[in-house]
This record gives C-alpha cells, sequence and structure tokens, in this order.
C-alpha cells in the first residue's frame, strides 16, 4: 500500500493520533493501514481490534478494503462496526441485568420497522406535532440521559422520553438507548469496562468529527482501563 510520508508517521505513532485532512486526502487508506499495522501486533493473541464508523456503508467500504490489502485472519481479527452494533455486541448483550430498565431481556427496535414508525408517529400526534420520520431517528441521549434532538422538527424532551417509555413498556430497546445503557454499564461497573478493554487493543474511530459526547464518554472508559489505545 502507497502511503505518504504523513500517512506513514500516522501509521507507525505508537499512541492516541487524531488525523485531520480534507476529503480525498487518503484518511480511509491510513485507517485501513493502520488497521494492518495492529492486526500484525496482536497475532497468537486473544485480543482483536475494533473499527468504528457511522454508517453500514461505511463498514462495508472498510471490511472490502481490509480484504483487499490483508488476509482472511486479519478480518476475522478486526471488529468494524458502527457505535451502536459496537455497543450492542460488547457491552450490552453481555451485561443489560445492570440495567433496572432491562432486567428482564431485550429487543432492539431499528427505525426501518414498521412497529418504531406506528409508535412514533402516535407519540408525535399525541403531542400535536407532524411525525418526521427521516429526523425522528436521529434523536439521540446526553450522558446525563437528557434527548439530543435535532433542530427544526418541533420535537421536544416529552415526546422523546414518552416514545422511550413506550418502547420500555414493550421491551424494546432503540438504537440510541443501545449506546446510552451501555454507557450507564460502563460507568457504573468496572468490570464490564474491563471486559470490553481486555478484548481490544486497539479501538480505532473513523469520522471522529460525528463522535457525540454520550459516545466519547464511552470510548474514555475503555481507555481508562489502561489496555486499549
Amino acid at each position: 500500500m502507497i502511503l505518504t510520508p504523513q500517512q506513514r508517521e500516522a501509521v507507525a505513532h505508537p499512541g492516541h493520533a487524531l488525523i485531520v485532512a480534507c476529503p480525498g486526502s487518503g484518511k480511509t487508506r491510513t485507517i485501513i493501514a493502520k488497521l494492518l499495522r495492529c492486526l500484525d501486533g496482536i497475532q497468537d493473541t486473544s485480543r482483536r481490534v475494533a473499527c468504528i464508523t457511522y454508517t453500514n456503508s461505511a463498514v462495508y467500504e472498510i471490511e472490502d478494503r481490509l480484504r483487499a490489502h490483508g488476509s482472511g485472519a486479519d478480518v476475522d481479527l478486526c471488529e468494524v462496526s458502527t457505535i451502536h452494533a459496537f455497543c450492542l455486541n460488547n457491552v450490552l448483550r453481555h451485561f443489560y441485568w445492570r440495567v433496572p430498565e432491562l432486567a428482564n431481556g431485550f429487543k432492539v427496535l431499528p427505525p426501518d420497522d414498521d412497529h418504531y414508525v406506528e409508535l412514533a408517529a402516535e407519540v408525535c400526534e399525541r403531542h400535536g406535532v407532524e411525525y418526521p420520520r427521516d429526523a425522528f431517528e436521529l434523536i439521540g441521549r446526553n450522558p446525563d440521559g437528557t434527548p439530543l434532538l435535532p433542530a427544526g422538527y418541533g420535537l421536544t424532551e416529552n415526546i422523546a422520553h414518552e416514545f422511550w417509555e413506550r418502547l420500555h413498556g414493550e421491551g424494546y430497546v432503540d438504537f440510541p438507548n443501545i449506546v446510552y445503557y451501555s454507557y450507564r454499564i460502563l460507568s457504573d461497573w468496572k468490570p464490564a469496562v474491563r471486559a470490553v478493554a481486555s478484548r481490544f487493543a486497539w479501538i480505532l474511530v473513523d469520522e471522529f468529527q460525528d463522535t457525540s459526547s454520550l459516545q466519547l464518554e464511552i470510548l474514555k472508559l475503555i481507555a481508562s482501563a489502561g489496555s486499549t489505545q
């Protein structure tokens, strides 16, 4: 893989590094090269490398490039996923019982599910707001649990909280709460932090500028264990 001197420097850097560059400058190429270098360092160990990005299409692109430049073994040792999938597979599925609201288990309800649309539309109607399908799924959560609302759609904290209460009442969890409950688990219970940190030697984050404050707190908690770069 051909890299510029700056890209080679970033790939060889042994600790935390932030890459800032314009579109089309080779950031994804640099991430792939860094992934391959990290994977070389964990061969014959029980640890893995994670690469977190923010869309499924970006996940597929990184996986395809990793296969093109690496090997099947490299792909097997690398977990490329969205932040929601990372939290679901590495935190919530294992430790959901630490969250009182999920003590009886849970099911994930994605925004393209008909029942998600039905519940969200009902809640919006109750509050006199037209259901903004493309924007409703952009509702997030802050570390303190308050809703993080997209601007310009008339959505309110009451709408978000009522929607989440409806989900909880039926045993569902939506994407924002996958991340939020994972944060609560990690912030309240150190064994969960150690479990995730012991699994991953490296966590690389694509498009870091899209990282929310809640997601950043999760990454900081994992890094606080001292065993994950």
